[in-house]
């Protein structure tokens, strides 16, 4: 590829002021002071944020303005220093921006004989910068023209680094590219899944530079979800509301509890009642108080028997019941303000499909009594949090997972969280929007184990 041409320049949200002799760099990954610098090179970097530059010429017009050789020398350390935020471009085809504050750009000596293909951990995706390229082994973010999708196609197999050596470069110093077999021979990179790596990088502070945490990104265009689901339609089964100061006494010791809690996934004849299943959900799920707004909560929360990511409680509950004394088969929504099952108008077939996918979940084990499958409302979650949104709603589904075992156990009945589930299925059979509200956890509840000591 001809007509290419190597420039640098700064992240356009750096700032570039001096004073006193003082040199401030402001960007997003901090302050970078530079002191003593002659005014011919401040001129130059102050003109380097959100535009490009050739390296070498940008000497040269220093020489130019009366710039000594000294001078040039410190215009590069200074460039040097400035890595961390430094953009690398080969026009028209690709800029190189980094996305962290331990970025490293190092252009690797490839050989023009050497092929390199593309990472298999980079993506393509829009944004509003346009087509970038990204992954979560890199630091850097690449804007992709138009003219470089063909470069880009044939990286998913080889490309020899003659046919574009200045483009296959950058890609490989951006880490967003490879020139070795590493990825496929690292047993740790070969243990990770394109989407859990990616999942993980990004939902973690500090991998890249978007914004991060309680940044209330929508408060300004939309507002927060309801703190509780408004309750379906359907006929309402009340719920038995234990005395929790009888539970007290009569619970055994938390460490026997703790101790004994297993995945029960045989039963034994009995099912679970529906007294049982109201206390079971009373002393889980239920809210106990609503709240809010106030200062630095600007919106309304609640506080319920499981811990929850900024009292937003997100999570939902459906029961799919298959055997339970007391209570007809069928899907139910858990009210929790109200604490009661509402009807649901499911058809059998998806009841009875639910109830198979759990068991197959359990390796065939169990002939589910209760499935309680736990939905999350996104938006409720991410009107406040930004990247790690959806990672938070899982640590909710841990803790709930949690809480439900050790009730259940203390209770007396058979605890077992699931792995997995149908997603698409539990939306259809809950008559839900699976965007905006999806199921994240499915767990079972039968009667008394078949066996105290079985389970894991």
């Amino acid at each position: 590829m001809t007509g290419l041409t190597r420039m640098i320049g700064l992240r356009e949200d750096a700032v570039v002021e001096s004073a006193g002799g003082v040199l401030t760099i402001t960007h997003p990954f901090g302050v970078t002071i530079a002191r003593g610098l002659p005014p011919g090179i401040e001129s130059l970097l102050r003109e380097l944020p959100g535009t490009l530059a050739d390296e070498d010429e940008l000497a040269r017009r220093l020489v130019a303005e009366g710039g000594t050789s000294q001078e040039v020398a410190l215009l590069y350390l200074a460039l040097s220093r400035l890595r961390p935020i430094l953009v690398h471009a080969v026009e028209p085809l690709l800029r190189v921006i980094p996305i962290a504050r331990d970025a490293v750009f190092l252009r690797p000596a490839l050989s023009p004989g050497s092929t390199v293909r593309l990472s298999r951990f980079a993506l393509v995706r829009r944004s509003r910068e346009g087509l970038v390229l990204e992954s979560p082994l890199s630091r850097h973010r690449v804007t992709l023209a138009e003219e470089a999708m063909p470069l880009l196609a044939a990286l998913g197999r080889e490309v020899m680094v003659k046919e574009a050596p200045e483009a296959l470069g950058h890609l490989v110093a951006a880490g967003l590219a490879r020139a070795d077999d590493t990825e496929d021979e690292d047993p740790a990179l070969r243990a990770w899944d394109f989407h859990d790596l990616l999942f993980h990088s990004r939902s973690r502070w500090g991998g890249n530079d978007q914004p991060f945490g309680a940044t209330f990104r929508f408060a300004a265009e939309l507002p927060p979800e309801p703190v509780v689901k408004p309750p379906p339609e359907g006929v309402a089964v009340e719920l038995f509301r234990p005395s929790l100061e009888e539970i007290a006494a009569a619970d055994p010791p938390f460490t026997t509890v703790l101790e004994s809690r297993r995945s029960v996934r045989e039963y034994a004849d009995a099912p679970p009642t529906l007294r049982q299943l109201g206390e079971l959900l009373y002393r889980t799920a239920r809210v106990r108080e609503v709240f809010g707004p106030g200062p630095g909560m600007p919106y309304e929360a609640s506080s319920r028997p499981y811990p929850g990511g900024g009292a937003v409680y997100e999570l939902e509950l459906y029961l799919t019941v298959g055997r339970c004394e007391g209570l007809d088969s069928g899907v139910y929504y858990y009210d929790p303000l109200g604490h009661r099952l509402v009807t649901l108008p499911a058809r059998s077939e998806d009841a009875r499909a639910m109830l198979a996918v759990a068991s197959a979940a359990t390796g065939g084990l169990a002939a589910p009594d209760v499935l309680v499958t736990i939905t999350s409302r996104f938006q409720r979650l991410s009107w406040k949090y930004s990247a790690l949104a959806y990672s938070a709603t899982l640590k909710n589904v841990g803790v709930l997972y949690q809480t439900l075992y050790l009730v259940a156990t203390a209770m007396g009945l058979s605890p077992c969280g699931l792995g997995s589930g149908d997603a698409g299925l539990a939306a259809r059979t809950f008559g839900l929007d699976w965007v905006r509200e999806s199921s994240v956890g499915d767990f079972l509840i039968g009667g008394a184990p078949r066996d105290a000591r079985s389970g894991s």
